[in-house]
Order: structure tokens, then sequence, then C-alpha cells
């Protein structure tokens, strides 16, 4: 696939068809993140697999919990003094799937960085961040490319830190993002999107 190509059919998914995904060919998207760019040139990311529906209800029990108690007709239905957004819309869709757009996947990936903890007093301190989302991005595309797609689940706050505990990362590393990946099912909802103009969003010389 040309690399616009992949650009423009990248996308999150949250619904798969039931369709095996060869292994070779994760192998292959995990290769293209690590063609990512680093900061200090030592590319010591990690990737942890799962598989099994038991594997997946492990590791995100919280998330089904949350999950299944989110109320998404009442959040998307209540009343607000503007219009709702298509940011609010997407978490009302998002959020209910949040377990199932992972457990059902044929693969989650989960993408580990070498960090103690974030610190966020200069960009510069955000090094090993910055470079796990290139490599994440890779991910996307190179799936893409592959005919596949992904879903993603950034762990919050004490969740990053029950999942790392429960699948054992060792403390020196961090977790950004949970990638369910398979075969998109093509009668998934579709939400409007925003589409910025790159021509308004050009800045020469100064911002204004």
């Amino acid at each position: 696939m040309e690399f616009y190509e992949a650009v423009n059919k990248r996308h999150t998914s949250r619904e798969w068809l039931d369709k095996d995904v060869d292994f070779e060919v994760i192998k292959r998207i995990l290769d293209a993140g690590n063609k990512a760019p680093t900061w200090d040139h030592n590319r010591n990311w990690q990737y942890i697999i799962l598989r099994t529906e038991e594997e997946k209800a492990y590791a995100f029990e919280y998330a089904k919990r949350f999950a299944f108690k989110f109320d998404a007709e009442r959040y998307l239905n209540a009343p607000r003094p503007y219009p709702i957004t298509l940011g609010q819309k997407m978490y009302g869709y998002a959020v209910p799937r949040q377990y199932t757009m992972l457990s059902t996947a044929p693969y989650v990936i989960i993408p580990v960085f070498r960090s103690k903890k974030l610190n966020g007093e200069t960009v510069s301190k955000l090094n090993p961040f910055a470079t796990i989302w290139c490599v994440i991005e890779n991910i996307f595309l190179a799936a893409a490319a592959e005919g596949l797609s992904c879903s993603m689940r950034i762990p919050l706050n004490e969740k990053h830190d029950i999942v790392k505990e429960k699948l054992k990362v060792p403390p020196t590393y961090m977790i950004p993002v949970f990638i369910g990946i398979g075969y998109p099912d093509p009668k998934e909802t579709i939400l409007e999107q925003y589409h910025p103009n790159v021509e308004e969003q050009l800045h020469f010389g100064r911002w204004k």
C-alpha cells in the first residue's frame, strides 16, 4: 500500500471481524514500530502480546467494570448549555467499548518504554515518552498498510499501575497505551470527524 493511502485509511476501530491474524503480520508491524526515531539511540522498547481471552480479561478487569457501569445514553442526552461536541460524542461511543475493543481483538499489543516516571518540567524531559509515540504511530500506519486496524486505550493514573503490576512489567518501564489489533468490522459506526484545513494552521515566521 502506498504511504499516503495508508495514512488516509488509518482509523481507530473498536469492533472486529471474527478473523484470525497471522502472527507473522504482527511481527512485521512491530518491526515497523522499531524503525521509529529514538532520542537515546538505544531503541529499548519491549512489547507484551496478549492473545487469549483469559490473558485479556486478567489484564483489563478494571476496564470491564468501568465500561459496563457507564450509561452512554444518559451521558449523550444530558442537558448542556451548548451543542454536544464531537469529542463528547466520541467519548459516549467509545467508553462502553473500552473493554470489548481489547478483549475481542485477535491481539493486544502493549508497548513499554524505559522510564521510571514522566517528568514534564521541560519538553526535553519527555523524550522517552515522545519517542514511544513515534513507535506507536508507525504501528498504526503499518497495521493500515496490512489491511488491519487498531484500537487505542491510554491507561490513566492508578489503572496504569494496576496493569503494570499484573503483567510484571519491570519498575524501570512504563506503559503508554494498549493497542487492540485485528481486521475491522466494516459495519462499525463511523462517527463524524473534524478535518482541519492545513492552510488555516500555517504561521510563517511567527504566530501572528
